[in-house]
């Protein structure tokens, strides 16, 4: 007879599910949380089935890496820690809820909050974050970079038309600045409910 307890899944064991990111600050956290609160008790008789992210896990991606081999990920671990970003710290003012995709005709998969002008800063400190990959001989991902916060994910298109007509009313809003002091490398971590991720590795940044 096998004892099962003794056994692990080699994905959790062997292997990190990572993505780059900067933070989001708890003052602005809190005013999206409000404006959330706003639009569920808006919503609460709609038929849309909706994800909600929660709100610790709010942040901008730069990179999302996936399943990242322990080895591998242990390295890019160091390399974020040892080599810091010459950036000063630079602000992001989040602004708005939009869909993705916004075009009327089509069904949005992502409501987010977007990050306005997005400062030359944030872009420096993507490059970082792909250089720091290169460096780990880990590929660089292709993936477009619209900085925004993930709210909510739609499950499905039904009463998708009444929410957006609803989120017309919610659509503009002012959250706040963050001041950006660190890049994160997170992990996210799977289990019971919904995934939860935690710093794997952060780098402080600091004035050249």
């Amino acid at each position: 007879m096998h004892n099962n307890s003794l056994h692990t899944n080699p994905k959790q064991s062997d292997e990190k599910r990572l993505f780059f990111a900067v933070e989001v600050c708890p003052e602005v956290r809190e005013k999206i949380v409000d404006s959330v609160e706003r639009i569920k008790k808006a919503a609460r008789f709609a038929p849309v089935q909706v994800l909600w992210s929660p709100p610790a896990n709010y942040h901008v991606t730069l990179f999302f890496l996936g399943n990242i081999p322990s080895p591998e990920a242990e390295n890019l671990r160091k390399l974020v820690q040892n080599e810091r970003p010459l950036i000063p710290p630079f602000k992001l003012d989040f602004r708005h809820f939009s869909t993705f995709p916004d075009a009327p005709r089509k069904s949005p998969k992502v409501l987010w909050a977007g990050v306005h002008n997005p400062p030359d800063a944030l872009r420096q400190l993507r490059l970082h974050a792909g250089g720091l990959l290169a460096k780990a001989s880990l590929p660089v991902p292709a993936q477009d970079f619209h900085p925004h916060v993930t709210i909510a994910r739609f499950k499905a298109t039904k009463g998708m038309f009444a929410f957006r007509k609803l989120l017309e009313t919610y659509k503009v809003q002012k959250f706040g600045t963050c001041i950006v002091r660190r890049l994160v490398l997170m992990e996210s971590i799977t289990g019971k409910g919904p995934a939860h991720y935690e710093p794997f590795a952060t780098a402080e940044l600091h004035n050249v």
